[in-house]
């Protein structure tokens, strides 16, 4: 009896059976909750937060096993702004302008030194010589700073340039250490005091009281030695010096003339001051005149430093020298930053020119204003 071949068992096709679910109609289902819808996708335009927590809203509501993503921020791309416009943002500029302000309302007062914090430290002694009549050139400075004080010698200070504007501009033969300024009046002609005796490490520790003090001192200095010129270094000196000697003395009828000074005029022949109209200096002239005019300053002209338009006439019978004139350089302490020490050594190179011109008889002082050479003695 012949073996009859196994009949194969035929898959039976359940998707005619109604009621049944196979496995791909589960999945189908199961990923008909992902699928976006018109009401899911936004028509127009909306803010980040409310699109990126719309949409994933609905999806919490759909199936809650799905996760939640957390709320987004303001805006997913802000841009940040440049450095430009964060320096023209008002929230920078105000400050800077604020700031600004203040500096400019409230200036620095001047911190007046008490006389006992330098009690420690000494006068300088004055280096004027013995006679009279013997003097080229009298240096008057501010007062003993706290370095030359302390060593005992005048313009000590390493950054001073004192010594080396009188060597540069031929006053001295050499370089002279401050140690020497005992031997200016015998070898060189040239004496040095102060107008305020106290020192002090800044010139700003003193009072304006103090300067017109020592005022009178000063004059019968002046009176006594017959110095031909007497140097002023530093502006508010002689401020203070002309302002309580001669403070209702008249303005020259006739403008004090001031030949231009170049660099090379100190090798040419000394020229021969004219009276007239005043001179344009730029070289004479503070540097600031030139950039930043001031505001709010006093009237008078700006300083010229040069031989100023007052003299003092000595009329005593054994007289040699007849008059003193009043020259005016700028400090010389390392600290005027608006003058370094080529500006320096052309001032000094000028007072010998002039210095040479007076002894030569060429200079003409006949429209200079006489300062009175009595004064009442401080109080």
């Amino acid at each position: 009896m012949g073996d009859t071949p196994p009949v194969k068992d035929e898959p039976i096709d359940t998707s005619e059976v109604p009621g049944t679910i196979t496995p791909t109609q589960k999945l189908r289902e199961k990923l008909s909750a992902f699928k976006f819808s018109d009401d899911l996708s936004p028509t127009l335009r909306r803010s980040p937060r409310g699109h990126v927590r719309g949409r994933f809203a609905k999806f919490e509501e759909v199936d809650s096993e799905l996760p939640t993503l957390p709320s987004a921020g303001p805006s997913l791309k802000k841009r940040s702004r440049t450095v430009e416009e964060h320096v023209k943002s008002e929230d920078f500029v105000a400050p800077v302008k604020k700031a600004r302000a203040s500096r400019s309302a409230s200036p620095k007062k001047k911190q007046v030194a008490p006389p006992e914090k330098y009690a420690h430290l000494d006068p300088l002694s004055d280096h004027l010589g013995e006679g009279a009549d013997m003097l080229d050139v009298m240096f008057c400075g501010i007062n003993p700073g706290q370095m030359s004080a302390t060593v005992g010698h005048h313009f000590a200070h390493p950054t001073n340039h004192f010594w080396r504007c009188l060597y540069r501009a031929g006053l001295t033969d050499r370089l002279l250490d401050a140690s020497e300024d005992g031997s200016l009046p015998e070898r060189f002609n040239l004496g040095i005091t102060n107008l305020v005796e106290r020192p002090s490490a800044q010139a700003a520790e003193l009072a304006n009281t103090e300067f017109t003090a020592g005022v009178p001192a000063l004059m019968r200095k002046i009176v006594e030695k017959r110095p031909r010129i007497v140097c002023f270094v530093g502006k508010g000196i002689w401020d203070s010096f002309i302002r309580a000697a001669a403070p209702s003395s008249p303005s020259p009828q006739t403008p004090f003339e001031v030949p231009s000074f170049t660099e090379s005029s100190s090798q040419s022949a000394p020229q021969v001051p004219s009276f007239g109209a005043v001179a344009e200096s730029s070289q004479l002239l503070p540097p600031q005149s030139k950039k930043r005019p001031s505001v709010k300053k006093s009237k008078s002209a700006p300083i010229i430093y040069d031989v100023q338009p007052y003299k003092v006439v000595h009329n005593t019978p054994d007289a040699i020298v007849r008059e003193t004139l009043f020259f005016v350089v700028v400090s010389t302490s390392g600290l005027v930053a608006g003058y370094q020490l080529p500006d320096k050594i052309k001032q000094f190179t000028l007072l010998k020119q002039r210095l040479d011109e007076l002894k030569s008889g060429s200079f003409d002082t006949s429209a200079m204003v006489e300062i009175p050479s009595v004064m009442p003695s401080s109080s």
